[in-house]
């Protein structure tokens, strides 16, 4: 018996290491998030220069038409709470992008490597009010008009 937990062990072992992490996302969008409407939240695997360069018109495109980029969807609804699991890749530094109806403010946050296991995202009517980087996106994402700096923590 003892042998067969070994054998069982050592083939389950490496399947076990190459399981994705999972980012716990928790997002709190009170009843006035968006103007009262639903809005998209995107998870997507990004470089520095890509999340510094793309403007909000490039990334809400995506929730239409997903690319390979995009790691989830989902619909946030304003007046809830929401906690959601996201399998991401151990190897990426991560955008989470809140497409709002009339977007004012930090309206994503980058997420370097690594990437925490929980992050608690508030929203308010227009942008993140809290939540987000884990560390700055590089020094030209500052002075880009396209890619506004994330929310801090």
């Amino acid at each position: 018996m003892k042998r067969l937990f070994l054998f069982c062990s050592t083939l389950l072992l490496p399947l076990v290491a190459c399981q994705p992490a999972t980012l716990q996302l928790s997002i709190k969008a009170p009843s006035g998030t968006n103007q009262g409407r639903p809005l998209y939240m995107l998870v997507r695997k990004v470089d520095p220069k890509q999340y510094a360069t793309e403007s909000y018109d490039d990334v809400s495109a995506r929730a239409f038409q997903p690319d390979a980029s995009v790691l989830h969807k989902e619909i946030i609804y304003p007046g809830t709470l929401r906690r959601i699991p996201v399998k991401i890749p151990e190897d990426s530094s991560l955008a989470v992008s809140f497409l709002f109806t009339a977007p004012d403010g930090n309206w994503q946050s980058f997420l370097n490597m690594p990437v925490p296991q929980d992050l608690d995202v508030e929203l308010q009517e227009s942008r993140i009010l809290s939540g987000g980087s884990a560390a700055p996106p590089p020094a030209e994402a500052a002075a880009s008009p396209a890619a506004p700096t994330p929310s801090k923590s």
